[in-house]
């Protein structure tokens, strides 16, 4: 039987080496793919949470230039959106923000909301761009009114319907699992109060709620 050469030993010796290195490098992809995926979860968390933050300033701008008043009480002719209130859409009282928001109208969009799509400056903002509801019955400087928060939310096991929604102190609320549960592991969200604080809840949200001191607080949710 012929001997094989050293030619072709040494490519079997160098096929061998390649297989090794693609076995070694795919187990080293997959011992470091996890750790990759688990550090992204809190960026997107805390992404979410800056941008919550960022809308709670402008909003707070607007309102020191307008009485203390927020978008939807002020009238259109004075920068605001009173008169869409009928249209139960968060997008038509953000854009009264476009000259308090340094940063882009992507802050609406939430990264974690795959179902919404970040703002391109190339459009009009709309509810498919925000990930926020907003509430229209918020009072400046109270720091228990919910203003804004991840869209997110149910009641009886049911997502709450994009439109206006009305909040009252014993409405039995809580997260669904669209947005930050697969990332958390658990349902949760993050609110947007009056005074501009945010919040992460994840189970105590009824208690946020009854804490407001309104009776009803309607919710423009996209």
């Amino acid at each position: 039987m012929k001997k094989p050469s050293f030619k072709q030993v040494a490519e079997a010796f160098a096929l061998v080496e390649l297989l090794v290195l693609l076995v070694g490098v795919l187990f080293l992809v997959a011992l470091l793919l996890p750790a990759m995926v688990n550090n992204a979860r809190p960026r997107r968390m805390g992404t979410c949470m800056t941008n919550l933050k960022q809308v709670g300033l402008g909003l707070q701008m607007f309102a020191d230039d307008n009485n203390s008043l927020f978008p939807p009480q002020v009238s259109i002719s004075n920068g605001g959106s009173l008169e869409l209130l009928s249209s139960n859409s968060p997008a038509l009282h953000f854009q009264s923000l476009s000259n308090y928001l340094s940063r882009s109208w992507r802050v609406f969009c939430c990264p974690a909301d795959e179902s919404k799509q970040p703002f391109t400056n190339n459009g009009v903002l709309t509810d498919h761009n925000v990930s926020y509801f907003l509430s229209v019955d918020a009072k400046c400087g109270m720091t228990t009114i919910l203003h804004a928060g991840d869209r997110n939310l149910e009641v009886a096991w049911q997502a709450i319907k994009p439109g206006l929604f009305t909040l009252t102190t014993n409405t039995g609320v809580g997260w669904t699992r669209e947005m930050h549960s697969k990332h958390a592991g658990t349902q949760c969200g993050n609110l947007l109060f009056a005074d501009g604080h945010v919040q992460y809840l994840r189970t105590n949200l009824s208690a946020a709620i009854q804490s407001q001191g309104l009776a009803t607080n309607r919710l423009a949710v996209p």
